[in-house]
């Protein structure tokens, strides 16, 4: 992917604008994600900049590389993005999945049960938690909300043997998860300071 690098034209702060995605790439996600891990912060802000439209992921994580960037102007013209999406419980929940049990994972989860996040998505993050009581009690509550989600869970997240993944329920455990294994590979942390910032996450 090439990227125009000039810094002929600065902020208003002083400071050298965005590297350019040239006009043409077909960039994605991942291409953000990998200049990250290759500590490449700058282009992968250009990237999610060039990808983003407006909703979704990818304005998620475009304000919250803003917000790790201190770059103030940007976030605050995202973060009503940020507060529109829905459902709006999973965006916490996503994030909660990959926090360490603690304060603000329990928070994250509270909120979204304020905001009408559904029994077995409670359950599934439960299923998750790296505390063996609540992993156990988080399955066992899965199964019974969701018996086809729980097979699926049990297979692809915590490799259980002998369990198949249920073809049903792959789209909507696909549409939970890919989000959720984005923001692990971005940074927990990251989105749940974002989702503080946006006003929606329990001290």
């Amino acid at each position: 992917m090439r990227v125009n690098r000039s810094e002929r034209y600065r902020k208003k702060d002083g400071r050298p604008p965005l590297p350019e995605v040239t006009e043409g790439t077909s960039a994605t996600i991942e291409d953000a994600l990998v200049a990250r891990e290759a500590g490449s912060m700058a282009q992968a802000r250009a990237i999610l900049a060039a990808i983003d439209k407006g909703q979704g992921l990818r304005t998620v994580l475009r304000a919250a590389a803003a917000l790790e960037a201190g770059d103030e102007e940007e976030l605050l013209e995202l973060i009503p993005a940020v507060q529109k999406e829905e459902p709006v419980w999973q965006l916490r929940l996503q994030v909660a999945a990959v926090l360490e049990r603690g304060a603000e994972r329990d928070g994250l989860v509270r909120d979204a049960t304020k905001l009408g996040a559904p029994a077995w998505s409670l359950a599934w993050v439960r299923a998750l938690s790296s505390d063996d009581a609540e992993r156990r009690q988080g399955l066992v509550d899965l199964l019974f909300e969701d018996a086809a989600l729980s097979r699926t869970v049990a297979a692809r997240d915590l490799a259980v043997p002998h369990v198949q993944a249920d073809n049903g329920a792959i789209r909507r455990y696909a549409a939970f998860a890919h989000g959720r294994d984005v923001i692990r590979r971005f940074g927990a942390r990251q989105v749940a300071r974002l989702l503080e910032r946006a006003g929606g996450r329990s001290s």
